[in-house]
């Protein structure tokens, strides 16, 4: 089993193994989250989880059993901004997506004690603009035809949070 790295009286994230591969290509590939996210190879996140500027994590619920997976990518960078890769929960609704966010905001500014937390998404996936939004993330643009997937373009929504707006809102 992966390290723990946060836990929440819903959740915990953990570094994810070889093992859990099958998982995550599991529900990457499931119908409600396949329109929103590029299809990888069981390789492409091997070699996330081998990187070292990037950390790949299984989202667990208290029980221990997987509800999802999150890329994170800049572990390395100067500018101490995190990339929100890719959020990919299996079971809506049930409030794992709030607080994976909760807790990669408190990994990110407080624990890693880096500056900004950025993320893109489908333009056409209005339902998690808006949990960005509820989380203080600011729209920062759009990347017009951004991917040619699939045979079409793809244009991508780009967020962002700031440490200093993290901890505002912290403080109400």
């Amino acid at each position: 089993m992966g390290k723990y790295i946060k836990r929440s009286n819903k959740i915990q994230i953990r570094e994810t193994e070889a093992a859990d591969i099958d998982f995550v290509k599991r529900i990457e590939s499931a119908p409600e989250n396949s329109v929103n996210v590029f299809q990888w190879s069981k390789r492409k996140h091997i070699e996330i989880i081998e990187g070292n500027d990037t950390f790949h994590m299984i989202i667990e619920n208290k029980s221990g059993k997987e509800v999802g997976y999150a890329i994170i990518a800049g572990l390395e960078s100067n500018n101490k901004s995190i990339e929100l890769r890719r959020v990919v929960i299996d079971k809506k609704n049930k409030g794992y997506g709030t607080e994976f966010l909760n807790l990669m905001k408190e990994y990110t500014f407080e624990d890693l004690r880096f500056h900004k937390i950025w993320l893109d998404f489908f333009d056409t996936n209005t339902r998690v603009e808006s949990l960005y939004k509820r989380h203080d993330f600011k729209r920062e643009g759009v990347l017009r035809d951004k991917y040619y997937y699939d045979d079409e373009y793809i244009t991508m929504v780009v967020m962002s949070i700031l440490e200093d707006e993290y901890f505002a809102d912290k403080g109400n």
